[in-house]
């Protein structure tokens, strides 16, 4: 389009020294200049206008999609860290004399969550030796006491505590949903808790507000969390027997830890 309009126009030009005020006073200096370059510049600018307003409109439209904060729902896949497959990621069995204190450790550095997982919280169950009397007798477990004719023994008192202090385990040792300690005297397992992901609400979905997919997930993709060491204090303390039998002197204490992992995905609910 320029070509029809521009013409010749070198020939009303005049000697210039290159700066920018030299180019302008060049380019106006002949009528047959202003003729053939004004044309030119109008459409240009015209193309120029219209271009430009479009990108702000469209990049306008872009910033306020991206700025608008949508609701997400948050759900959780759950599973048990299990190497063996027994459901289970420890399982310790020991045998505890009258008056021992035991802390036995559990090492999560000799475990890995799967991948796209997380630690969600850690449970653990100490089972006592079950009520019961002497081999082949017959009788029944009457409020911690094993009733028959052949004498009477009562459950042995156990307590339980996850050890927090100076505990290398990375959790959230003041949430509500812990159960640290505990104890039992009628043959009973005893559930202790520690959550360990900060603001996992044990299976339960979650509603979140963000931009997109990957700030929505964020609180819930950060590493770190359930690493260290379980430590799970047991104190005895036998009861002996209540009328006649053999004197029980030990009990056998199981410990099994169960490692919670979670992988997160958020549903986009409304925009």
């Amino acid at each position: 389009m320029c070509s029809l309009f521009c013409g010749d126009i070198g020939d009303g030009m005049k000697d210039f020294d290159g700066s920018f005020s030299a180019i302008i006073a060049n380019l106006f200096e002949g009528n047959n200049t202003k003729t053939a370059f004004l044309p030119c510049f109008l459409v240009s600018a015209l193309i120029f206008s219209y271009t430009s307003a479009d990108l702000v409109l469209n990049q306008t439209d872009l910033v306020e999609y991206v700025k608008t904060d949508k609701s997400w729902e948050i759900s959780f896949e759950n599973s048990i860290v299990d190497n063996d497959g027994d459901n289970l990621t420890f399982d310790f069995n020991d045998i505890w004399a009258d008056g021992d204190v035991k802390v036995i450790d559990f090492f999560l550095d000799d475990i890995s969550a799967n991948e796209g997982y997380f630690v969600g919280y850690i449970d653990v169950k100490i089972i006592p030796e079950e009520c019961n009397g002497v081999d082949g007798s017959e009788g029944q477990c009457e409020n911690g006491i094993w009733l028959s004719d052949g004498g009477e023994w009562e459950c042995d008192s156990v307590s339980a505590t996850l050890l927090g202090d100076n505990s290398s385990l990375s959790g959230q040792w003041f949430d509500s949903g812990n159960t640290l300690s505990g104890s039992d005297s009628d043959c009973e397992p005893i559930y202790l808790r520690i959550v360990t992901y900060p603001e996992y609400y044990l299976h339960e979905n979650a509603n979140q507000t963000a931009v997109n997919e990957f700030q929505a997930l964020s609180p819930w993709i950060v590493g770190g969390w359930g690493d260290g060491v379980v430590s799970v204090q047991v104190n005895l303390d036998v009861n002996s027997y209540g009328g006649w039998g053999p004197m029980d002197d030990s009990e056998e204490i199981t410990i099994q830890v169960s490692v919670h992992q979670f992988r997160p995905s958020a549903n986009l609910i409304s925009e």
